[in-house]
């Protein structure tokens, strides 16, 4: 029997945990991230597994049914909308990897968690079975709730022939650390900390190719054929960031009104 829950019945509970969210909202401004009460309620309705394969837990709705909750959560809370968009989101990246890299995540725990930030700032070195990664890599919001991250870099060709080629490598977070260098007037408890690794090895199951990506031509299409996950990779992420926008403006209208 299909646990699955409708759109319906998410938006409901989004719409419910309004209230809840804009209550925190000062607290959460002054601690510069989200509360732990508000992660853990994001998670107990199901919101991050929206996107997340039924193998793994999921829900596989459609990426349209999880900004239009992302929406009505940040009507409440803009940085806990925010989060949960640029957050959730990551699970239809992971669905992409490699089945391995999904294990790794998801196997212990369904609830894990990825922050990200994809600047090509990593500075990369093949080695046997995957890479040596370093960086410092700014933006990553909602990274003290996360248990992984998505960093970008570019893997340098193999010969002159190849072109540099853009990647995510998907790391945990005990082979980083985070730079408290968030300090802003706007979306203050988003915590968007800078990301620190320092020479880590990242095996090749956990790299994934931006061009694979926007080819829909993806590992993990072999074991995820819903067609949510062969979807163009900039379709489905450029939403990570209006949809919340949004959610937060139809939010000032409301205590306008």
């Amino acid at each position: 029997m299909d646990m699955t829950p409708t759109l319906d019945q998410l938006l409901k509970q989004a719409a419910e945990l309004r209230e809840s969210l804009r209550s925190r909202q000062l607290s959460a401004n002054a601690d510069r991230k989200v509360p732990d009460e508000s992660i853990q309620e994001l998670k107990q309705a199901g919101f991050f597994r929206m996107l997340q394969p039924k193998s793994f837990g999921g829900y596989e709705h459609s990426p349209q049914d999880f900004y239009q909750v992302a929406m009505e959560v940040a009507r409440g809370c803009p940085s806990t909308g925010w989060v949960l968009s640029v957050v959730g989101v990551h699970s239809w990246q992971l669905a992409l990897f490699p089945e391995q890299a999904q294990r790794d995540v998801w196997g212990d725990n369904p609830d894990s968690l990825i922050s990200s930030s994809y600047m090509p700032c990593g500075k990369v070195t093949r080695v046997e079975g995957g890479y040596r990664l370093s960086g410092h890599w700014q933006f990553s919001s909602g990274c003290d709730h996360c248990d992984w991250v998505f960093v970008g870099a570019v893997i340098p060709p193999q010969n002159e022939q190849e072109p540099p080629m853009l990647h995510t490598f998907l790391v945990p977070n005990s082979d980083y650390r985070i730079d408290d260098d968030w300090h802003t007037s706007g979306l203050k408890a988003s915590g968007s900390k800078g990301i620190v690794i320092d020479d880590v090895f990242v095996p090749g199951h956990r790299v994934h190719s931006f061009m694979d990506g926007f080819l829909c031509q993806s590992p993990g299409h072999a074991l995820n054929d819903n067609p949510i996950y062969k979807l163009p990779f900039g379709q489905v992420f450029v939403r990570a960031v209006s949809a919340p926008s949004i959610g937060a403006a139809q939010g000032a209208i409301d205590l306008y009104c």
